[in-house]
This record gives structure tokens, sequence and C-alpha cells, in this order.
């Protein structure tokens, strides 16, 4: 064979080689994603099991930025996908964004481990936070665990009564409070601080089992059949939102998040599904 036709012969086989040595490392992903605590306890199975079959994508998922600056990292480009648990205000919503609602978690009054709380009343939890009711049965005090003025959590917990408005002005004017500016903050405190009470995303509990106590209030279980009867409507939006212009690897993810498989996860984490309905 002549030096001109070995060369043909090989330059196609090269070629092709060539292609299947590089195609992996171009479609290989790696997808940025933060947001609300609850949010982001949801969205770590749902990640392992997506990977399962895109072996190839990644995901960097930092500690919890909280909705707002999940938002604003978004916006920047600095993020792929945010979780936030809330709607988008006026100024968050850019032409670059769109997003939807994935579904709601129950709020729950949750406690340290070690405090088997199993009901509570609005106007029992209303003297905790005022500070009229402070300590445990056996004497310890009690230890409250606030979220920030502004968050969509402390409105929640206001809306429970006028008297529990009250109470929590009340407890942001005590000193010495415990502080969780993030869902996340307020699971640890939870999980670590003997004596500690909030107002708290079920989904946060759910995440790991048996790291705090749930309870019922004024005799309703925050379980996802008494949200969807209305038997218990003090619940958390949670949001996907992603750039309008996302690559191949967060519209597969998004797709995924509709999936049977992803649905399935989701209601056993305590996210009660709202989209497609």
């Amino acid at each position: 064979m002549s030096s001109s036709r070995l060369s043909r012969s090989i330059i196609p086989t090269l070629f092709l080689l060539l292609l299947c040595t590089t195609a992996p490392a171009s479609a290989a992903e790696t997808i940025r994603l933060n947001g609300t605590g609850c949010g982001v306890a949801l969205m770590k199975p749902l990640i392992a099991a997506f990977q399962k079959k895109h072996k190839d994508i990644t995901f960097e998922v930092q500690k919890s930025l909280g909705s707002a600056a999940a938002l604003k990292a978004i916006a920047k480009g600095a993020l792929d996908i945010a979780v936030p648990g809330r709607p988008l205000k006026p100024h968050e919503a850019i032409p670059d964004l769109t997003w939807f609602e994935y579904g709601r978690t129950p709020y729950a009054v949750v406690t340290h481990p070690g405090r088997k709380l199993d009901d509570i009343t609005t106007e029992q939890l209303a003297a905790i936070y005022v500070g009229t009711r402070a300590k445990w049965p056996n004497g310890d005090f009690i230890r409250v665990v606030l979220r920030p003025q502004d968050d969509i959590d402390t409105t929640m917990l206001r809306s429970l009564s006028p008297e529990m408005d009250r109470a929590v002005t009340a407890a942001h004017a005590r000193p010495d409070m415990l502080m969780g500016v993030t869902d996340q903050e307020t699971f640890d405190h939870l999980k670590k601080t003997d004596g500690t009470i909030s107002f708290a995303p079920l989904s946060m509990a759910l995440s790991e089992p048996g790291a705090v106590n749930v309870a019922r209030l004024n005799g309703v279980a925050p379980t996802l059949a008494n949200v969807a009867s209305g038997k218990y409507p003090y619940t958390k939006k949670i949001l996907v939102v992603t750039r309008k212009e996302s690559s191949p690897g967060v519209k597969a993810f998004v797709q995924f998040l509709n999936s049977k498989t992803a649905r399935a996860m989701v209601t056993k984490h305590g996210l009660l599904l709202t989209r497609g309905k």
C-alpha cells in the first residue's frame, strides 16, 4: 500500500478516536444550586437519584444562602438553580429568569429532641414567645429560636393569631434570644441546643429523622394529608428558579423533578406537590 493510501485510511480512524476521547469531556457539566434551607435539604436526595442516570453531571451545593441571597446569586449568574421558600418579589422577577411553584411543606412547632412535646396550643406558644411561660415541666428554661423580622417564616408565625402576632413582636424585643437567619441555622440550633423551640418547615425535620421533635399544633399534626384536606393551613412554598437560557443539564434536572420517581421522593420528605395541578 502506498504511503498516500495509508494516510487516507489512518486519518479517518484517528479522527473517530479523537471524537470518542473528547465527547465525554464536552458533555460534562456542573450545576450550581442553592436556596432556602428546607429547599436545599429537599433537593439533595433528588440530586443523588438524578445522578444515577446522569453520571456526567455534577452539582455544587454549598451551605444554604437563604431565599433572598440565592435569588440575587442566580440573577447575577452565580447560580444555575435557586430554590427559594417564597414567591419572587417584583424586583427579583427579572426577565432573564423563569420559575414555578414545586410544592408546599408544612410549618411545624419543633423542639430539641430531648423535649418530647406532643401537642401545644397557639395560646401556649404565644406565652412561650412572650416569656410568661419560660420553663419546661422539669424546670429547665425554654429557649426560643427566632427568625428575622422580615422573613416569611416570621410572617407565617404571626398569622397564627393576633395574640401570636403580639408575642412575636415581644420576643424580638427580648435580650439574648437565639436567632436562626436561615432554615439550616434554625435547625442546627434545635438539634444542638437543649430546651429550644421554634416554628420551622417540616421538610427540615424529615431530612434527618429523629434529629428533632415535631409537635401537633392545636391538636392537628403537620402532615401532608392534613395540609391537603385544609385541616392544617400553615405551609411554606418551595419554588424552583432557573435562567431562561438554561443548560441541557439544568433542563434535564427540572424535567426529572416532575418524574414519578422524584414525586414519590419529595412526598416522603414532606413536600405536597402543587406543580401540574
